[in-house]
Formats: structure tokens, C-alpha cells, sequence
């Protein structure tokens, strides 16, 4: 690392810790999503139509806390804390705000789609409070190319199983999916999905490894699920394989089968179920002090330096980032953190950053790619 005087490194320093504020302040929506629960379906009747709006809104609320619940904690640490359910007083005051959708209405029934946003602060402290370890970071987003095998062949643009991914209904979760056509190019009925002419059904199921990567790069991931669904006997199943392309090489690995009855959206959400349940596990911490380590942050450009502060500061298992020095080509930064170094480790992985003990050097944050 290039040798500062003093004056230079406290000057240089004192900017890079204001960019560094920055930084954290201006972290993007995308890190506050796991706090906004959308889909909760209501349908309410009462004496009239206010009334019954007003009993949707209460219902509605109670039921995306309990979804937010579920999503933030483990089973198994909810019934050890004795908290199964969020009360509805509780609920309530951790909303931050709601939108609904395709309301229905009539002299006595209300009946709508809502979308839930809750105020983390309040949600962090409502757990912290009732000793329930909880997980707020979410994993790198994950591109799903959804293949269809009919006895007329395989498809990938069109259908229940395209549009399950699409809508959007997983971009919120801890380990968030986002499908193809979720990005459109065009306006009007010019529109096409982004991606369109470059992956087929037989690319995919292939692993076209250059088709996949080009349509990483338009989407802006570095995870794909190439994930194929057959139907039969009333039962859709699903598999699927994943390819991260955040290394200069490829890892492929394979997703845990899947099933579900005649029900595409079912199917979705169980995958991304079990995916957010493995990486709840992987990354949840239960007790524990908190401990401190010094990370040489080396990077070869701004824009490295940029994306390593972003994948530092909105980690949640780091408390506090102090920077103690800094050069055009590397920081030395003393991180606050929770839990064991391999989940920190995996933690930073998963937001583009490599965390290794190298001799010589100690701990050391690199880009990933």
C-alpha cells in the first residue's frame, strides 16, 4: 500500500469517511425490501363498506407482520422466544405505510390486494425485545429463467409458470428471484422483454454459458436458476440448476426439487421458501459478543472502492466501520461485527465481496470478480 505522510492520510481520510457516510445513507431501496411484504389478499364484510375497509386494513396488516415474521426468523427460534405471532397492537404500530390494489367494493364487502411497508427501526426493536434472532440481509438476487416441458417441447417466454416469476412477488424476500420480463425494453405495444432473443428453452437447459452470462449482464445479477417444470398425475414439479457467474469462473450447483398441486405460484413460492429458509440458517446469529477485526480493503478503481463500501456498510452483521487509512489503490478499516468470521465471510460473498485471511497481509476484502 503507497506510504502517506500524515497530514495527506488525515486530509484523505476524512473525505473517504464522508463517501463513506454517503455511501451508507444513499444504500439503494433494494436493502430495505425485506421490509415490505406485498400479496397479503383481503376480503372483509361489516355493516358497511367503510367498515368493512377499515376491517381489511386491520386484518391486512396483521397478516403481512406475521408474513414478515416468518421471513426475518427460524421456526425454532420463534417457539424457543414464545413468540409464534406478531399481537395485532404490535402489528399496527410497526406499519410505515400501504398500497392496495384491484379493490372490490360493495355495500358491505371490501376486498383488495395490499401491500405492506413496515417501519424497520420499529421492526428491529419489536424483535430485538422480544429476544428472537432475526436476519435482515438478503442474498444476492438470483435471474429465474423459467422452463416449461410440454409433449410439444420445452418454452421459456410466455405461460402460468413465466408470469409466476415476472410479477414480482419474490424481489422482497431474503433470498430475492426476479424473473424474466421483469425488465422491459420499449414502450406501448413496441415493448419486449429484456433478454428476449438471447435464451431459449434449449440454451438454457444446455447451461449456454455465454447466452447466460449476456443475460446476467442485462439484468444486472451475477445468479441464475435455469428451473424446469413438468406437470403430471395433478402435480407440477420442479428442478433446477444455478449458475453464479460473480468469479471469472462459473459455479454451478443444483436446487432442491420442488413440487406443488396444479399451482404454478405455490410452486415459486416454495422454492424461494426453501431457499431463504438455507440462507436464514447460514447467516442468523444467536447471542454472542461482538468482535472486531481489521480488514485491508484493496481495489483497483473508484468504482471497486464504491461497490466494497456498499457490501461493508449494508451488511448485517456489521455494527460499526470505522476507516483508519486510505490510498487510490487499498483502506485499512477496523469492522464491528456479530457472528463467526465464516458467516461474516459468507455474508460479504453474497454482496460481491471476498473476506480471507492471507499471510502477511491478515484479513483482506477483495472484489469478488
Amino acid at each position: 500500500m503507497t506510504h502517506l505522510t500524515h497530514r495527506a492520510r488525515a486530509a484523505t481520510a476524512a473525505l473517504l469517511t464522508a463517501i463513506l457516510c454517503v455511501a451508507f445513507l444513499a444504500m439503494p431501496a433494494s436493502a430495505q425490501d425485506v421490509f415490505t411484504v406485498s400479496g397479503i389478499e383481503v376480503d372483509e364484510r361489516a355493516g358497511t363498506t367503510t367498515e368493512a375497509q377499515a376491517a381489511a386494513f386491520r386484518s391486512g396488516q396483521i397478516a403481512a407482520a406475521q408474513a414478515l415474521l416468518e421471513r426475518l426468523t427460524l421456526g425454532e427460534d420463534r417457539i424457543n422466544s414464545g413468540v409464534t405471532s406478531i399481537p395485532s397492537d404490535a402489528a399496527q404500530e410497526m406499519v410505515a405505510g400501504l398500497q392496495v390494489a384491484d379493490e372490490r367494493r360493495s355495500a358491505n364487502r371490501y376486498i383488495a390486494s395490499m401491500t405492506v411497508n413496515f417501519d424497520a427501526r420499529s421492526v428491529r426493536s419489536y424483535l430485538r425485545g422480544q429476544g428472537i434472532p432475526f436476519v435482515e440481509s438478503q442474498a444476492a438476487r438470483t435471474l429465474v429463467v423459467p422452463v416449461v416441458e410440454r409433449e410439444g417441447g420445452a418454452g421459456v417466454w410466455g405461460g402460468a409458470w413465466y408470469e409466476a416469476w415476472r410479477s414480482g412477488a419474490h424481489a422482497n424476500a431474503l433470498t430475492p428471484f426476479i424473473g424474466l420480463g421483469s425488465r422491459m425494453t420499449g414502450e406501448g405495444d413496441d415493448a419486449v422483454p429484456v433478454g428476449r432473443n438471447v435464451i431459449s428453452a434449449a440454451s438454457a437447459q444446455s447451461g449456454d454459458e455465454f447466452a447466460l452470462r449476456e443475460l446476467a449482464a442485462l439484468y444486472g445479477v451475477t445468479r441464475i436458476a435455469v428451473i424446469t417444470a413438468r406437470e403430471g398425475e395433478g402435480i407440477i414439479r420442479a428442478s433446477g440448476t444455478i449458475y453464479d457467474f460473480a468469479g471469472p469462473d462459473a459455479v454451478v450447483s443444483q436446487m432442491e426439487s420442488a413440487a406443488s398441486q396444479n399451482s404454478y405460484n405455490e410452486l415459486a413460492r416454495r422454492i424461494v421458501q426453501t431457499a431463504q429458509e438455507a440462507w436464514k440458517r447460514e447467516v442468523v446469529v444467536r447471542g454472542g459478543e461482538a468482535s472486531e477485526i481489521t480488514v485491508s480493503v484493496l481495489y483497483s478503481s473508484m468504482a471497486q472502492w464504491r461497490s466494497l463500501q456498499r457490501a461493508i456498510t449494508g451488511a448485517s452483521l456489521i455494527s460499526n466501520a470505522r476507516l483508519d487509512a486510505v490510498t487510490t489503490t487499498g483502506a485499512v478499516m477496523t469492522i464491528t461485527h456479530r457472528g463467526e468470521r465464516e458467516q461474516l465471510a459468507r455474508e460479504l460473498s453474497q454482496r460481491g465481496a471476498r473476506l480471507e485471511e492471507e499471510r502477511g497481509l491478515g484479513w483482506v476484502a477483495r472484489p469478488r470478480n
